[in-house]
């Protein structure tokens, strides 16, 4: 017919939608898109939170969202994608839509979603594999196998305290120094709380990792870069008075007792996060850190 436009064949089928439930302007676009979907006739998938803020059953828990369905589109902020993203397998794409202050994971802008869904799902985006990085606690009530996509940190419990750290790289011990903590980013984390910390900024498809301490006590004390195939070892060797956490990518954590390693390593499986054709790492840089080119 004139003036219409064919919609492409769709290559998603099963959607899961999960929205950061405090902000009600990403709840709103999450009403709008799911009935986009529903005219195309797609299953659509809830979250838990994301169904009862907006007065539907049937929600399912995160991880079954991640592992159910076809593609998932993530309404938030960063932090509402990585809680999906550490879960998620490789073979499931995610899609963030920017509905918080950052953004820097997303794919798209809020205003984009509906105006650019077809091409979503009949697959016009090109996907972004990232490695996640596997933690195992090797004793303590918190004993066992963590994943993170950003990040893993070890840090002190009380803002006036300093506690002791080691650092260890492929078996080796590399340094030992007094700090508020230490972080082992991916290159996705890279830009996250490693940024914050004067760590560097690592091109996404580089097979490294980085470690950088946080406030260290002597001056000597730089963030290293090291290739991913090595496991590092971050140990407390005296946590002060009040102890020391262990987080993963700022969203879980646990405290980590005095003699406690936690051994970190890339993982072999990868989130995937869909990206428009048209997106450029460095344009993404240039946009969301103010380079001002």
């Amino acid at each position: 017919m004139k003036g219409s436009r064919a919609r492409r064949p769709i290559r998603f089928r099963r959607i899961g939608l999960v929205a950061k439930v405090l902000s009600k302007e990403a709840l709103r676009l999450t009403a709008s898109l799911e009935r986009a979907l529903a005219r195309r006739h797609l299953e659509i998938l809830f979250d838990a939170d994301t169904a009862e803020a907006m007065g539907r059953g049937g929600g399912i828990s995160r991880r079954r969202v991640a592992r159910s369905a076809d593609l998932v589109f993530v309404l938030g902020g960063d932090g509402t994608l990585l809680s999906v993203a550490r879960e998620t397998p490789s073979s499931t794409p995610v899609l963030g839509v920017n509905v918080g202050v950052l953004g820097f994971l997303a794919g798209l802008k809020r205003a984009e979603v509906l105006e650019r869904l077809d091409e979503v799902l009949a697959g016009g985006f090109r996907e972004d594999r990232r490695r996640r990085l596997d933690v195992r606690v090797s004793a303590g009530a918190h004993r066992g196998r963590y994943r993170a996509l950003n990040d893993a940190v070890l840090h002190k419990e009380a803002i006036a305290r300093i506690a002791t750290f080691s650092v260890s790289v492929g078996n080796k011990a590399v340094s030992r120094f007094r700090g508020d903590g230490v972080i082992v980013a991916t290159t996705t984390g890279s830009t996250a709380y490693n940024l914050s910390a004067g760590g560097p900024v690592l091109y996404p498809s580089l097979p490294a990792l980085v470690v950088t301490p946080i406030c260290p006590h002597t001056l000597s004390q730089r963030p290293l870069v090291v290739p991913s195939s090595l496991a590092i070892g971050l140990r407390v060797l005296d946590g002060g008075r009040t102890g020391v956490r262990l987080t993963l990518d700022g969203q879980e954590g646990f405290p980590i007792g005095t003699g406690t390693e936690a051994l970190v390593r890339q993982s072999a499986s990868s989130a995937t996060l869909l990206r428009p054709p048209e997106s450029d790492h460095f344009d993404k840089l240039a946009e969301k850190l103010n380079w001002g080119v």
